[in-house]
């Protein structure tokens, strides 16, 4: 929702977020989704899809950091990964980080893409001409549903699931038995969940829900996001065993070797303070 100067983000029933619009870069609807770029003094450029906010320039580590490396890290060889939900790139750019990934993205709406590229090069960094991603442009569930091949991770990098939604039914029991189905041995499983907000967690137990009854070793982690003004939730989970505490020096030692170029948010201390969840959220896991 735009006022004159004011974005505002409608997060719960009660409350709003306000962020000052200095420039609308972009604004446009596509046949699956509103897009629009703002300038705000703080954050810099924010992408909005559908009235939401989806990320900011100046935090938007912070959470693709989250969502891509703990998987990365906790999979005992790491070589073929499934992205879906290629966006804005910065999931892309992240994955780059590992020398021997080969990489499969898939993205519903090439407009995300194209005014990514235009507008956006703090997040993808050039990632979607890159020779080693494979970008498709398709439906995330009929991709999963029709693929024969197997990957060692699956990036699950969706919008929020709102009803009528595209990304709805990638929140459903039945899209996670097939995501299960295309896992290799020692597959690992991410998704973003929601808000873990003391008030809107119910939020992300809704997607946990259903994600743990196929993924029976599942973990909720989280972390701060400035621009979203909230704790965002996160889920990983495997068909194996998965065991995300590990000591400080072992994660440490397991990004030192994998991992070329620059973290600015997560490393095995951080790793620790993903997992070690408040009691209001342990209480429920």
């Amino acid at each position: 929702m735009f006022g004159y100067e004011w974005y505002v983000d409608i997060v719960a029933e009660d409350q709003l977020h306000c962020y000052k619009v200095e420039e609308v870069i972009v604004d446009l609807v596509s046949p699956y989704q509103r897009i629009q770029i703002i300038k705000n003094p703080t954050y810099g450029k924010c992408l909005i899809i559908d009235g939401k906010m989806q990320s900011a320039e100046k935090d938007e580590f912070i959470y693709h950091e989250t969502l891509i490396h703990p998987a990365l890290i906790l999979h005992p060889n790491p070589r073929k990964v499934l992205l879906i939900g290629a966006g804005e790139g910065a999931t892309l750019r992240e994955l780059l980080k590992y020398n021997e990934l080969e990489i499969t993205a898939v993205e519903i709406d090439p407009n995300v893409v194209v005014f990514a590229e235009k507008y956006l090069w703090e997040w993808h960094q050039g990632a979607f001409r890159n020779e080693r991603i494979k970008l498709i442009y398709q439906d995330g569930w009929d991709f999963v549903r029709d693929t024969k091949e197997g990957f060692d991770i699956v990036i699950l990098d969706l919008p929020e699931p709102y009803p009528n939604t595209p990304a709805h039914r990638l929140y459903t029991v039945e899209f996670y038995k097939m995501v299960s189905e295309i896992l290799n041995p020692n597959g690992i499983v991410v998704t973003q969940a929601e808000t873990v907000q003391l008030g809107q967690e119910y939020k992300h137990f809704s997607i946990k829900s259903n994600f743990e009854k196929v993924f029976k070793n599942s973990f909720s982690y989280q972390t701060f996001i400035p621009s979203f003004d909230s704790n965002w939730g996160f889920l990983i989970g495997s068909k194996d065993d998965l065991n995300p505490f590990r000591t400080k020096e072992e994660l440490d030692g397991l990004i030192n070797q994998r991992i070329c170029g620059e973290l600015k948010f997560y490393d095995g201390e951080t790793h620790h303070s993903l997992f070690n969840l408040p009691k209001y959220l342990r209480k429920k896991t």
